[in-house]
């Protein structure tokens, strides 16, 4: 395998000094347009490619950013990264994105590995494992800008950008209750997570404001996969007075639960009308079709970056107790629109 060229080959090449080729390239006025021209020709035929750490180290900037998504084939995630990258691009930086596989010693490493490349700021959505945070105050320990979005916490202090949950969950709950439902199901994840929390509670608020009871038996934890959600949703209908509505807190669990009342024979919207979150690509083209809550991801991602970027050079007005909320838009398709 080849060796790749340094600024030692180029200065060689020409017969100039190392110290030459290193200010030639910076575009320092103090070497003449003819030297640079011939360093940098020069450069691109021998195929050099600056130290991108060596630089980092010098000059104290990567010019990169590390974004940590709980999972990098996400339609929701990748969306946000686009908008991440779209804002990074026009300011020349790089985007490097890792994913933690929801695993939070995943997580860990990836904030480590960010951390090590001296990458000038991270923004972060957390694990559905992750329940504690010392590798998120490492971020803040080394001065390094973040940002959080979607999976927050609010035990780390810095700025947000998150959808409207509670908000977003009400109006899923009241849509099935106003077209017929009287026991609507809440499928949701581990109890540490801020966004089930937060979509409990509009939850809740929807069932109390169209005076329906509140029936522990309806809200049910799972891992927030497909095969978890499925059994746990089969388990409910064993039940007496099964639900005859159900709202999952993302698509995958929402999808679970009609594969669920699939198998029990049971037709949907007519027998159980149900809602997602998080408008997944699989939600548009599976029978029946989902009805989902779509976060604009693509906005979250685009505010997030300028948060990020906010810090990174210093604004005036940039402040770490800064929540962006990004309303939610529910979109009827034929599992609820009965």
């Amino acid at each position: 395998m080849k060796k790749a060229a340094t600024i030692k080959d180029i200065a060689k090449a020409i017969g100039v000094s190392v110290s030459t080729v290193s200010r030639a390239l910076q575009d320092k006025p103090e070497i003449s347009d003819e030297t640079k021209t011939l360093v940098r020709e020069t450069a691109s035929k021998m195929n050099y490619r600056p130290n991108t750490m060596a630089v980092a180290l010098k000059t104290r900037k990567s010019y990169s950013i590390g974004v940590v998504v709980p999972q990098i084939v996400s339609f929701f995630y990748a969306t946000v990264v686009q908008g991440i990258e779209q804002v990074a691009n026009e300011l020349g930086y790089q985007v490097f994105v890792s994913s933690s596989n929801e695993d939070m010693i995943k997580e860990m490493q990836n904030v480590y590995g960010f951390l090590d490349h001296r990458v000038d700021g991270m923004i972060v959505s957390l694990s559905k494992a992750t329940d504690e945070f010392t590798h998120i105050h490492r971020i803040e320990e080394n001065n390094v800008p973040l940002v959080l979005f979607d999976r927050t916490s609010k035990e780390i202090n810095v700025p947000k950008v998150v959808a409207n949950d509670a908000d977003a969950a009400y109006m899923a709950v009241s849509h099935l209750i106003e077209r017929g439902a009287k026991r609507v199901a809440l499928i949701t994840g581990p109890e540490h997570m801020l966004i089930g929390r937060n979509r409990f509670r509009g939850y809740r608020a929807a069932l109390t404001n169209h005076g329906l009871p509140i029936d522990n038996r309806m809200i049910v934890r799972c891992n927030l996969t497909v095969d978890d959600a499925r059994e746990a949703v089969l388990k409910m209908f064993d039940m007496k007075n099964p639900p005859d509505a159900i709202f999952g807190i993302n698509d995958e669990v929402a999808i679970g639960a009609l594969y669920a009342v699939k198998e029990k024979g049971l037709k949907i919207p007519e027998d159980v009308a149900i809602v997602g979150f998080s408008n997944s690509r699989r939600s548009s083209y599976i029978e029946p079709t989902l009805s989902t809550l779509d976060q604009n991801p693509m906005k979250i991602g685009v505010l997030a970056a300028k948060l990020l970027f906010d810090q990174i050079q210093g604004k005036p007005d940039f402040s770490e107790n800064k929540e962006v909320i990004v309303p939610a838009t529910l979109i009827v398709r034929a599992s609820s629109n009965r």
